[in-house]
């Protein structure tokens, strides 16, 4: 056997049997999860991306002026989908091959960087990593984002080496620049990039200007605004970020998420990149006067982060074990261990200490991502694109453990023990049903398909099991009228009117409809309401004395006072 020939096949087989095995997996993922009625239902984030995507394959155009959230994972659907129709098994499909490059390019970094039989570990690794096959299925930015990610690491590392580096590094800044579109925090990576190019940092943020600017120039044309990428950093920002942390995370769509986004306007801010800098000033205000809560939130969060459960955001991960026997045996909890990343993170964490002199530029990168994570809000998606580099130090770990001495060993058992027990112990159960958002997205699917009868059920779960799903109560109430069901629709939108909103910016903005209706005493009540969560808010202060002003006048109702902020917009409860 020629010499040549042999070397060639010991460099091709590795990456070959890595990509092979992760796309049987996701195809094998995909093509079960047809029979789950969210396969052609996408609900939240991902029925917004669905519905932009649509748009911008009839020729429609974007829907905002500024980009409300990065735009690059709708316009790669939107392309799949005038390529191929607008279904739902393709995009998946294509996703199941851009997950299984993803592996193999974790295969090519670790291999550049710590050798081929970390590289192979590392790959395989992210072939079968349960919770990345997971969102290779759904029509969610980590299958795009984490491989344009995962391209711009690998270009950076080799960088140096190359006979030409200032077009490699142009590359890898053009990558995070993609990758940015679609994820906006994988530009935490640029800095670090800068700083390992030295002299050439000039072409690393040239490679980023020349990937963005697009969407900074549409943001301007369109919007007349300054937006780097898109305008939802702020908002995210708080909402991770705030002293009612588990129900501002936890805020479903609707009433309260709208009333929210109308926060700004209430204190005179026009504008998506005024707004997004409102909600900023409300993250300092918060850090400055309750630091020690805020650095207390912060550690919670980072404890979020190491731990092995999978955050929900928008859908439940765990239930889609039903309809997957893959997930059935690559994600999962059981007492004492939360597979995969309860394994995962011990491993990597021992990588990155026994690593760190070999690959300090990798090491820097997972620490800034980490931070990007925390300083926003934890959640498995947002995660997701730290596995595979986690995975190479964590294959890194396991090479150095495995030729360890017996002392070394046994020093690392007093890093690994308390990291496995701190990512495994208290992650709680699986859940066996979707979380209400997702039933009542789903609900809101069939009724426009005009299925109201199998949608009906689904609103009374919801509403029954959720008493204060006020959206669900209204959207109950208004389903029960169609079906001519009157008593029970009167009832169901009695309990609606009567749920108390559990939000700061919900109440204000109820207080000013009951204000613009001259309802003072009712506008009274939601900004006293409002003021119990927020003493200081100088908006519900000067309206609940507009009100008792008017109360006090002898009259509980009367014209609305015109305060000089224009028209109260805002839902009817």
């Amino acid at each position: 056997m020629p010499v040549t020939w042999r070397v060639g096949r010991e460099r091709v087989w590795p990456p070959l049997l890595v990509f092979s095995l992760a796309l049987a997996l996701r195809v094998a993922h995909v093509l079960a999860l047809r029979r789950s009625a969210y396969f052609v239902h996408p609900v939240l984030d991902a029925g917004t991306y669905h519905e932009a995507a649509l748009a911008l394959a009839r020729g429609e155009g974007y829907p905002e002026a500024v980009f409300w959230q990065p735009p690059g994972y709708p316009f790669f659907l939107a392309l799949v989908y005038a390529v191929a129709g607008p279904g739902f098994l393709v995009p998946r499909l294509v996703q199941a091959v851009l997950g299984a490059s993803t592996a193999v390019v974790t295969y090519a970094v670790g291999a550049r960087v710590f050798g081929r039989t970390v590289g192979l570990l590392a790959g395989l690794g992210v072939a079968a990593y349960g919770t990345l096959i997971y969102y290779d299925g759904e029509l969610l930015t980590p299958a795009l984002g984490t491989l344009l990610e995962l391209v711009a690491v690998l270009l950076a590392v080799r960088a140096p080496a190359e006979p030409a580096p200032r077009p490699a590094w142009l590359a890898a800044g053009l990558f995070a620049g993609l990758a940015a579109l679609v994820t906006a925090t994988t530009l935490v990576l640029v800095p670090v990039m800068a700083a390992f190019a030295r002299r050439r940092a000039a072409w690393v943020l040239v490679g980023v200007v020349c990937a963005v600017a697009p969407a900074t120039a549409r943001n301007w044309i369109q919007g007349h605004q300054f937006v780097l990428v898109s305008s939802n950093a702020g908002i995210n920002l708080f909402v991770g970020n705030n002293k009612h942390y588990d129900a501002m995370v936890g805020m479903r769509p609707g009433r309260d998420w709208q009333a929210l986004l109308r926060a700004p306007s209430h204190y005179g801010v026009r504008g998506a990149a005024a707004a997004s800098g409102f909600f900023v000033r409300r993250v300092v205000l918060y850090a400055r006067t309750d630091p020690a809560g805020f650095m207390l939130l912060q550690a919670r969060k980072l404890r979020l982060l190491l731990g092995g459960d999978e955050v929900l955001r928008n859908q439940e991960i765990y239930p889609v074990r039903a309809d997957s026997p893959v997930l059935r045996v690559l994600l999962w909890k059981a007492p004492g261990l939360a597979f995969p990343f309860g394994l995962l993170l011990p491993a990597a964490v021992l990588g990155l200490v026994v690593g760190a002199r070999r690959a300090p530029m990798l090491v820097a990168m997972v620490l800034v991502q980490a931070a990007a994570v925390v300083a926003f809000f934890v959640t498995a998606r947002y995660r997701a694109p730290l596995v595979p580099l986690l995975s190479v130090f964590a294959a890194e770990g396991l090479r150095w453990l495995g030729a360890a001495t017996p002392r070394g060993r046994l020093a690392a058992l007093g890093l690994v023990v308390p990291l496995y027990l701190l990512a495994n112990l208290g992650q709680g159960a699986m859940p066996r049903r979707m979380n209400p958002d997702a039933e009542f997205g789903l609900a809101t699917w069939l009724e426009r398909e005009g299925r109201r009868v199998e949608a009906l059920p689904l609103y009374e779960r919801v509403a029954r099991e959720n008493p204060t799903y006020w959206d669900a109560w209204e959207r109950l109430s208004r389903a029960f009228r169609a079906e001519g069901r009157v008593d029970e629709a009167e009832a169901a939108l009695r309990t609606a009117r009567g749920i108390v909103p559990e939000f700061f910016d919900t109440l204000l903005i109820l207080g000013r409809i009951r204000d613009a209706e001259g309802q003072w005493r009712d506008a009274a009540d939601y900004y006293r309401r409002a003021l119990a969560m927020e003493p200081d808010d100088p908006v519900a202060r000067a309206g609940l004395a507009r009100a008792l002003g008017r109360v006090e006048g002898g009259t509980g109702t009367g014209p609305p006072v015109d305060d000089g902020r224009g028209p109260h917009p805002g839902p009817t409860p």
